[in-house]
């Protein structure tokens, strides 16, 4: 255990620490160091760096597709080498599973299960329900690919079971500290590696532009690069620049910080890198660690930090979000490069150590050789062959501790050896020899034996069960989302929109409720129902707006709520909003009917289908209680990032700029400063509209269209679309009207 220093409790006399120091209870325990690994090797060598737990990637369901990652035996194998050496394994499933892959999950996962696998690692809200169905002595952590931000998201997941989730990487030390006071559960946190521009989760900028998911861990990174950025009219503001890529996160010189804010687990990045790289940046973040944690203090040699630097950097090193919200010195801009070293740096090389064994034994003449061995509180004993008087040459103490001491290629070492024996005794040097082995071998089945498991008995079919079909309304409705005043003065006038979702970013925090109560009373008097779209990420500072002004929203009569994150599941829970009038939007994925049903099975019912389904997918799909997106320009990138600040400065209000790629498509950049966050949007805009006849087959509950930057003109002429195509049923000029679009993934889907 350990206790935070005044020094640190001086800077921050406000902070959750100070609460607790009044109760006498500024106690946390020490924190793990979690090491990546891409195969078997980078396992040991990390092991042998000081990591205290790994992390690694399957054949399947991991966010790092590309990686080489462990085969079913290497995986066995890697666990049980882990357990030997006291430490953990952790196994990542944390991609989004398809209908046609999730009924593989329980035979993918039982072998890791009996081996004595410490925990698994998922994004999907189904794969969590069902991994608790079936190994209910499993841990389930949950990935940053969740964007779990708040304490009402770890407050909601810890009911369901959860035991640990990997924040979002974008959270502040202050941050971090609320979260660990209202809840029990562990919190892991990025120290080390690369950084995502996106919040991890929510982004679709690799799919949508070429065919590769982020979510499926097969991301072909455009993020990294050049873009030229451009102003609300497009003029040029800065060209040749690689604004959507942030430098590596290097926190060396935080873990005091990090330690006292309550954090469970240090993670580093980096399942692709070599062990070089793995094992050299682990032992100095070992190194650091164990320092504060003896003597208060880790002041960084700067040797040190140059061995990170050459290990590898992107353009030199950030400290990241955890004490500023963002900037442009987090960016590489100007630079491009992964700078990585192929050889190790130097001092990087760890020394194998091994498990240190007391043995002990006993040689007499007519009866067995036995050898005890103990480790780390195992103990063994083993019996072999027969000892006989000598007739020509005895053995000695010391011949039998050099034959014992051969411990070749196991992980255990003779430490101490001590020797009973008659007199002229003799054994032959390969029974000595088979004596050891037998004994090493049982201590390691003995140190292994507590983590095996026994398959539960039972039929992994019945977990999956398929929702109910029910419509919100009758046949398929159509709704509208809006993000500007002028695109719901269009709307209210289309008589066949019988829905209307209200962007929360349209508000000015001073004047929120009022404008919100206004363009309800609008919609209302349209004869239409308002639906209020909350933010597309739930942070303290815009979780404690929303607590704080809810019953004034609450009394702008919203009918219902259009939600984004697991953060804001846990609010509305909090605040005792009736789920009926909710909608879960793409964002909370529902590739599956198992992760469907897993939302249905806590009374969220409806839900809009994904954007990376193909058509295929989607008639897999049970769609009846489901809301599809017939237009947008989809948003491919939500960050905590600001365009306007990294290309000149905060402008302080809502805003409009483009970034221009190397092909000259400009990408739409909404800054929404009340939250600080952006949004990036497809410049083609999605349009499944042509395709009508078509998509009654999918029977979804509703058909959505989603207006973000369109004129008040092109809202109409694109509703005139969709009047005759789905009503009057003929095809529409789509091309006259918006030009250039495109399918999404209707009909390619994604990897």
């Amino acid at each position: 255990m350990i206790k935070m220093s005044d020094k640190h409790r001086d800077a921050n006399p406000n902070s959750v620490y100070d609460q607790e120091r009044q109760t006498g209870d500024a106690l946390y325990q020490r924190p793990q160091l979690l090491a990546p690994a891409g195969s078997l090797e980078i396992c040991r060598a990390v092991i042998q760096a000081g990591a205290d737990a790994i992390y690694v990637g399957g054949s399947r369901f991991g966010a790092r597709a590309y990686a080489k990652n462990f085969t079913q035996e290497e995986l066995c194998q890697a666990i049980d080498e882990v357990h030997l050496y006291g430490k953990k394994l952790y196994l990542t499933v944390n991609t989004l599973l398809k209908q046609t892959e999730i009924h593989t999950l329980y035979d993918y996962l039982l072998p890791y299960y009996r081996q004595g696998l410490d925990a698994v690692i998922v994004q999907d809200f189904g794969v969590m329900r069902l991994v608790h169905s079936w190994f209910a002595d499993l841990p389930v952590h949950i990935s940053t690919q969740m964007s779990v931000a708040s304490a009402y998201g770890f407050s909601y997941l810890q009911k369901l079971g959860v035991t640990r989730i990997v924040a979002a990487r974008e959270l502040s030390l202050e941050e971090i500290r609320e979260i660990r006071s209202h809840s029990g559960l562990e919190i892991e946190c990025f120290v080390h590696g690369a950084l995502c521009y996106c919040y991890s989760g929510q982004c679709l900028l690799s799919s949508m532009l070429g065919g590769r998911s982020g979510n499926r861990g097969r991301c072909a990174q455009p993020c990294r690069l050049p873009y030229t950025i451009l102003d609300r009219k497009k003029k040029v503001k800065a060209t040749a620049c690689y604004p959507l890529s942030p430098k590596d996160l290097c926190t060396i010189d935080q873990l005091p910080q990090l330690i006292e804010a309550g954090i469970s687990s240090f993670k580093i990045e980096g399942r692709m890198k070599t062990a070089a790289y793995a094992a050299g940046v682990t032992a100095v973040y070992r190194k650091y660690i164990d320092a504060y944690l003896e003597k208060g203090t880790a002041k960084v040699d700067r040797h040190d930090y140059e061995r990170l630097l050459q290990a590898g950097n992107r353009s030199g090193f950030t400290n990241g979000y955890y004490t500023k919200q963002n900037g442009p010195d987090m960016i590489t801009m100007k630079q491009s490069g992964h700078h990585e070293k192929s050889e190790p740096a130097e001092g990087s090389i760890v020394c194998e150590k091994k498990l240190q064994v007391q043995a002990a034994a006993c040689l007499r003449a007519g009866e067995p050789a036995r050898l005890a061995v103990s480790c780390n509180g195992y103990s063994v004993s083993a019996a072999y062959g027969l000892a006989e008087i000598a007739k020509k040459q005895p053995l000695s103490q010391e011949m039998i501790v050099t034959q014992l001491s051969k411990t070749g290629h196991t992980p255990f070492e003779m430490a101490q050896i001590t020797v009973q024996m008659d007199d002229a005794v003799f054994l032959p040097k390969q029974m000595l020899n088979e004596l050891r082995r037998m004994a090493l071998a049982q201590l390691e089945e003995q140190i292994l034996r507590q983590h095996y498991r026994t398959a539960p008995d039972l039929d992994p079919s019945n977990a999956f069960a398929a929702p109910q079909p029910q419509h919100l309304s009758g046949d398929s409705c159509f709704t509208a989302a809006v993000e500007e005043d002028a695109q719901l003065n269009a709307v209210l006038k289309q008589d066949f929109i019988s829905r209307i979702y209200l962007d929360s970013s349209m508000y000015h925090p001073d004047r929120f409720t009022a404008q919100l109560k206004k363009h309800v009373e609008r919609v209302h008097a349209a004869g239409k129902r308002a639906y209020l779209i909350l933010p597309p990420i739930f942070r303290r500072k815009t979780a404690r707006f929303y607590k704080e002004h809810w019953q004034n929203i609450c009394e702008s009569k919203t009918d219902g709520y259009l939600v984004k994150t697991v953060d804001e599941l846990g609010f509305l829970e909090q605040m005792q909003v009736n789920k009926r009038h909710c909608i879960l939007e793409h964002s909370l994925y529902t590739f599956s009917d198992e992760t469907k049903q897993s939302y249905a099975s806590l009374g969220w019912n409806y839900d809009t289908i994904p954007l990376e389904l193909n058509k295929k997918e989607l008639r897999a799909r049970t769609n009846t209680t489901s809301e599809l997106i017939i237009y947008g320009h989809l948003p491919l990138m939500t960050s905590a990032q600001c365009i306007q600040k990294t290309a000149g400065h905060c402008i302080g209000t809502n805003g409009l700029c483009y970034l221009k790629d190397r092909y000259a498509k400009e990408f739409p950049v909404r800054n929404v400063c009340s939250a600080c966050y952006n949004t990036i949007y497809n410049p083609q805009p999605l349009s499944l509209i042509q395709l009508a006849d078509e998509l009654r087959q999918l029977r979804p509950a509703a058909y959505r269209l989603w207006f973000t930057t369109e004129s008040e003109q092109m809202v109409q002429r694109i509703c005139d679309c969709v009047r005759t195509s789905f009503i009057k049923r003929q095809p529409p000029d789509l091309a006259a009207v918006i030009g250039a679009y495109t399918n999404g993934h209707y009909k390619r889907g994604t990897e």
